[in-house]
C-alpha cells in the first residue's frame, strides 16, 4: 500500500493512543517501584493523583480492578506474572499482598517477598527442632474463611498446618484437592504444610500436584501404592519431608525396610475417613513400638499422631513418644486458638519432662 493511501488518524484515534502510551508508561513506573523499593526494604507506598490515571495505571501493570464511583480495589493478578516472567529472581509469589484505590490515591503495599525454598528450609528446621509441634487440621476450620482462619491459628503458636486428602475411594470422604494448597501459598500462609493422602493408586500423581502447589511434608498410606519405597524416594526427589501412615490395624513390619528413608510417622488413632469414631487405645502400644524403631534406627525422626486428640490423651500420648500432635476441632471450635494451642503444648511438654 502506498504512503498516499494511508487515511489520517482521526482525532479520538490519535488521543487515546496517547493515553494507552501514558497508561503503560505508569504502568511501567509502578513494577519498577515494587521492584526496587519493595525488593530492598519489603514495602513500599506510592500515591498517584487522578482516579482515571491510578486504574489505567494500575489496570496497565497487569492487575485486575473492580470500581466504584467512589471507591475502588486493586487485586494483583496471578501475583504479578510480568514481574515473576521478566526478571528470574523475582518472588514466586508475594506474601500479604495488598492493593486499594480510594478517592484520589492509589495505596500499594508488598510485604516482604518469600521464595519456596525458603519455606521448605523453615519447614525442614521446624521438624527437626526438638520442640513439641501443634498441627491444626484445616478441614475442621471454617472452609468459608480458610485463609483468615490459618492466619489466626499460626498467629496463635500453630506450627505446622495439616491437611488431610481423601480421594472418596481409598476413604468415603472426598476432601480437598492441590488448589486447596496453593490458594493458601497465594493467600500468604508461609507455615509448614503437612499434606496427608488418603488415596488409593493414584498417590504419585498426587505426590507431584501437591508438591508443586507448595506441600512440604507428605505422608501416604502404603496400601494405596505399589512401591512404597518408590513413592518415598518421589517425595524427597522433590526437595520435601516424606513419611508413612499407619492405620490401627496396619502392621508395622510396612517399617521394616524404610526406616532410612522416612522423616516422619503419622499414627492415626481412627480409622481414615470414617465418622463418628472413637480414640483407638492401640494407638499407644503402637506409639510406644514405633517409638523403639526410631530410636534403634538413630535417626531423627518424628512420631504424629492423627485423630480424636485433646486435652484428655495428649499428656498420655506424649509420654509413649509422640512428638507431632494433629489436633481438629479443639482448636478450631475454640474461641481462643493461642490460649488452646499453648495449653495442649503445656500438657504435652510437661508429660515429655515426666518422662
Amino acid at each position: 500500500m502506498e504512503y498516499s493511501q494511508l487515511l489520517p488518524l482521526s482525532a479520538e484515534q490519535t488521543s487515546r493512543d496517547r493515553c494507552y502510551l501514558k497508561t503503560s508508561l505508569l504502568g511501567a513506573l509502578v513494577f519498577l517501584t515494587v521492584l526496587v523499593v519493595g525488593i530492598s526494604s519489603g514495602e513500599f507506598s506510592t500515591y498517584m493523583l487522578g482516579s482515571a490515571s491510578a486504574l489505567a495505571a494500575t489496570r496497565a501493570s497487569g492487575l485486575r480492578t473492580s470500581a466504584s464511583r467512589y471507591r475502588c480495589s486493586v487485586e494483583p493478578l496471578n501475583s504479578f506474572p510480568a514481574l515473576k516472567n521478566t526478571f528470574p529472581g523475582s518472588p514466586a509469589f508475594l506474601r500479604g499482598s495488598t492493593y486499594s484505590v480510594q478517592g484520589l490515591g492509589v495505596r500499594s503495599q508488598v510485604a516482604n517477598a518469600i521464595e519456596p525454598q525458603a519455606i521448605q528450609r523453615n519447614a525442614d528446621s521446624v521438624l527437626e527442632s526438638d520442640r513439641v509441634l501443634i498441627a491444626p487440621a484445616i478441614q475442621t476450620a471454617d472452609l468459608a474463611m480458610l485463609g483468615p482462619e490459618i492466619d489466626k491459628a499460626v498467629k496463635g503458636g500453630a506450627d505446622v498446618i495439616h491437611c488431610d486428602i481423601m480421594d472418596g475411594h481409598f476413604t468415603e470422604k472426598l476432601t480437598f484437592g492441590p488448589m486447596f494448597i496453593k490458594s493458601l501459598r497465594k493467600y500468604g500462609i508461609t507455615a509448614p504444610i503437612d499434606v496427608h493422602i488418603m488415596a488409593d493408586g493414584i498417590v504419585d500423581h498426587l505426590i507431584e500436584e501437591f508438591a508443586d502447589a507448595g506441600a512440604n511434608y507428605i505422608t501416604f498410606h502404603p496400601e494405596g501404592v505399589k512401591h512404597t519405597a518408590r513413592s518415598l524416594d518421589l517425595i524427597k526427589s522433590r526437595g520435601l519431608k516424606c513419611g508413612l501412615v499407619i492405620n490401627p490395624g496396619t502392621p508395622l513390619f510396612y517399617l521394616d525396610h524404610v526406616m532410612d528413608k522416612v522423616d516422619l510417622i503419622l499414627l492415626m488413632s481412627v480409622n481414615p475417613g470414617f465418622k463418628k469414631q472413637g480414640f483407638q487405645e492401640v494407638t499407644y502400644s503402637k506409639a510406644r513400638e514405633i517409638k523403639r524403631m526410631i530410636d534403634k534406627s538413630g535417626r531423627k525422626i518424628r512420631l504424629e499422631v492423627d485423630g480424636r486428640v485433646g486435652s484428655k490423651n495428649i499428656e498420655a500420648l506424649a509420654q509413649a513418644g509422640i512428638d507431632m500432635f494433629v489436633v481438629g476441632g479443639s482448636i478450631f471450635n475454640s474461641d481462643d486458638y493461642g490460649r488452646t494451642i499453648s495449653e495442649l503444648r503445656g500438657l504435652a511438654e510437661k508429660a515429655v519432662v515426666a518422662a
